[in-house]
């Protein structure tokens, strides 16, 4: 995932012809915030496919990925994409193993409230930065599609959307439609909520030989 895509993502939501038990798009928003509101910490299994559009390609990685409220990440990804991505609530590192080179970025350009998965860090509300409409549910009708629009920088970001699993408001997935046409997409499997995540985790050492960048994301 580029430091873009990450900042949009790193890591999205709806006239279906059926709602959560009548819900209106503004409760389900509200559902979603809520949810997260109650959530100190959580971590999950996630596979990241990012569809280049010059190249025709997509690239695939598995991993996992953790949050811990407030402004804390880790994202570990293998395969064709192999990467590390630490936010410490200070700072984002993004580590290309392959590379042999870090980025260094400040916390609040990377996770600005106009990301939209910035609320899982708690720097963002939903309702607050982006305009939100239903773009249909899955076939299965456990899952409903949001599509969020960021009420700022709208035109940079592309197209938004986020998965959010109607029994329990999780999110199960995130996917951003740059304006160059390129895809990122996250899917997370095996949610755990509250499991008292350790300050620890969230560290990054770099490691010795590696190039240090550093520079603000989106510039």
């Amino acid at each position: 995932m580029t430091p873009r895509a990450l900042r949009l993502c790193i890591a999205t939501l709806l006239a279906v012809p059926r709602l959560c038990a009548g819900l209106s798009v503004g409760d389900i928003v509200s559902k979603v915030q809520e949810r997260y509101d109650a959530t100190k910490d959580f971590t999950a299994d996630v596979t990241q496919e990012v569809t280049v559009a010059s190249l025709g390609k997509t690239i695939t990685a598995r991993g996992t990925i953790s949050f811990k409220r407030p402004g804390k990440m880790r994202l570990e990804l293998s395969g064709d994409d192999e990467q590390i991505i630490v936010a410490d609530g200070t700072t984002l590192w993004l580590y290309q193993p392959k590379e042999k080179q870090v980025l260094k970025a400040p916390f609040d350009s990377a996770f600005r409230s106009s990301s939209p998965i910035s609320f899982l860090t708690g720097v963002g509300r939903i309702a607050d930065d982006f305009d939100v409409s239903l773009d249909g549910e899955s076939a299965d009708g456990h899952d409903l599609y949001l599509l969020l629009q960021p009420r700022h920088d709208g035109a940079s970001v592309g197209r938004l959307r986020l998965t959010v699993a109607r029994k329990t408001f999780d999110i199960h997935g995130a996917e951003v439609h740059d304006p160059a046409g390129n895809v990122s997409r996250l899917q997370f499997d095996r949610i755990r909520r509250n499991i008292d995540l350790t300050d620890d985790q969230f560290v990054f050492q770099v490691p010795p030989g590696v190039d240090v960048i550093s520079a603000p994301l989106g510039q």
